[in-house]
């Protein structure tokens, strides 16, 4: 059986094959550093800080490697796609969220890089943004990856995204409480 395909169909597959190349580096590299960084929160497998730092020094620029060329080759693969659905438009905030958690992660290294190399007592504020950042990123990443499988091997509308901008509202409205009442904790704490 030959299977003949057109232009637009050979370069769409081509981009879906570097769109998952991309997942595979960014996402792999995401779920090993916040693995390291599980670890060194709830003090198991010996895992310290300086080698959280050291295992991130390698995955962040993985991460944002597969990051960008997920975003490169999801851009015209939407353009060809010639709609976007309601679930698309929260798929592209997690991605949006992603990305600008990925800075909020970078300034975290830099602050924790300021403290020096060997850090005994660890900042209280720095084991709660590095809490919250890693649960962003698992939200994030994992939500947009099944938004992903779903949009491609299911791809009937779904009722309840009617109401995007209130589930992104949400969204919003809970990371920022939850960050608001974290940073006054740790800072209480003091």
């Amino acid at each position: 059986m030959v299977i003949i395909m057109d232009m637009e169909t050979t370069l769409y597959y081509f981009l879906l094959f570097a769109h998952l190349v991309g997942l595979v580096i960014g996402f792999g590299a995401v779920l090993v550093i916040d693995a390291f960084g599980f670890f060194w929160l709830i003090k198991a497998f010996k895992v310290d800080l300086h080698l959280v730092r050291r295992v991130a020094d390698i995955t962040q620029r993985l991460i944002w490697v597969g990051f960008f060329l997920l975003v490169l080759t999801g851009i015209p693969m939407l353009a060809m796609k010639g709609v976007v659905s309601n679930l698309t438009i929260i798929k592209l905030f997690l991605v949006f969220m992603v990305g600008m958690n990925g800075v909020f992660l970078h300034y975290i290294k830099k602050g924790l890089d300021a403290l020096g190399s060997e850090i005994i007592n660890v900042p209280s504020r720095y084991y709660f943004r590095i809490g919250l950042a890693s649960t962003i990123s698992q939200l994030g990443w994992w939500g947009a990856t099944l938004i992903g499988f779903y949009n491609r091997q299911i791809g009937h509308p779904m009722g309840w995204t009617e109401f995007y901008p209130v589930i992104i509202g949400l969204i919003i409205l809970l990371i920022g409480t939850v960050s608001l009442v974290g940073e006054t904790v740790t800072e209480i704490k003091k």
